[in-house]
């Protein structure tokens, strides 16, 4: 394995480098918490299940925003594959496996929530898809600070915080009238503020600094097009719309996190004609 890929070096530096790192993120986190809480309850509104494409295709309403989603679940099962081929040796297996489940279940509870947009299927959508938003998250600190996190412990934590969140909606729904998604909001938007914390310089072993920029870049791409889903409609002459550009774009975020997982630590063996081929080089280092 490459000096690189270990992110728990006991070089001073670097260790300064982490703390300064883990310093930002919880600065980032607190700043996402303090600027929720003074925006205010989010709750549902009617106006917020209407989007830009309604039309009909193939006798499902607001077809484009259902079948958009169908690139996200090869793509998990792909990356549930992935999984499977990491070492069983390897800490972060178990985080990245929920990934991947949780980001299965929101691709069929989105396709649910647009085929009958309201209240209970919107919130079967925002669950799974937070829970996948916290455990991506968790899995880019596990690779980076604490490799303990993408174990039991980093995995039941991410998933106590969503079940908090889940709790925090129905009780404000039974007690208000109306249930407060701000928990929710937060722990979908927590790969953004790694990123806006700068934690993407840390090292790490199965992903590289270019793979998590990439895919929190499509991330973050996806949640920009969605709130432009009505003017990317009308400029697109009503061909597209920003909410299916947004499926689109978490599948490019999910495909590229399942084709990288584990290249850089684990790279795929080389079929013994190419293995035979490359020792006649004369330094066969070249051939790596």
């Amino acid at each position: 394995m490459r000096a690189e890929s270990s992110p728990w070096s006991s070089d001073p530096a670097s260790a300064l480098s982490r703390r300064a790192a883990v310093a930002l993120m919880f600065a980032a986190a607190l700043a996402g918490v303090a600027g929720l809480m003074a925006w205010g309850p989010v709750v549902l509104r009617p106006q917020m299940h209407q989007f830009a494409d309604t039309r009909v295709w193939w006798g499902v309403p607001s077809g484009v925003n259902v079948w958009s989603h169908l690139p996200l679940l090869p793509l998990g099962l792909w990356g549930l594959w992935r999984v499977t081929r990491l070492p069983a040796s390897e800490p972060l297996r178990l985080v990245w496996a929920c990934f991947f489940v949780s980001q299965m279940l929101a691709t069929v509870g989105g396709m649910a929530y647009h085929w009958h947009p309201g209240d209970l299927t919107f919130i079967w959508d925002q669950v799974p898809r937070s829970a996948a938003c916290a455990l991506f998250a968790t899995a880019f600190v596990a690779e980076r600070v604490d490799a303990r996190l993408g174990r039991v412990q980093g995995v039941g934590l991410a998933l106590v915080a969503v079940a908090l969140a889940m709790l925090w909606w129905w009780v404000t729904r039974l007690t208000g009238g109306a249930g407060d998604l701000r928990p929710l909001i937060w722990l979908e938007f927590s790969p953004i503020g790694l990123l806006a914390a700068g934690a993407w310089t840390l090292r790490g072993h199965l992903l590289s600094r270019l793979d998590w920029q990439r895919s929190v870049l499509s991330f973050a791409v996806a949640q920009t097009v969605d709130w432009a889903d009505r003017p990317i409609y009308d400029w697109s002459g009503q061909s597209v719309s920003g909410h299916a550009l947004r499926h689109l774009a978490l599948a490019a975020c999910v495909g590229w996190v399942a084709w990288r997982l584990g290249r850089s630590a684990y790279p795929v063996a080389r079929p013994a004609r190419d293995q035979a081929s490359t020792t006649s080089l004369p330094d066969s280092r070249l051939a790596s």
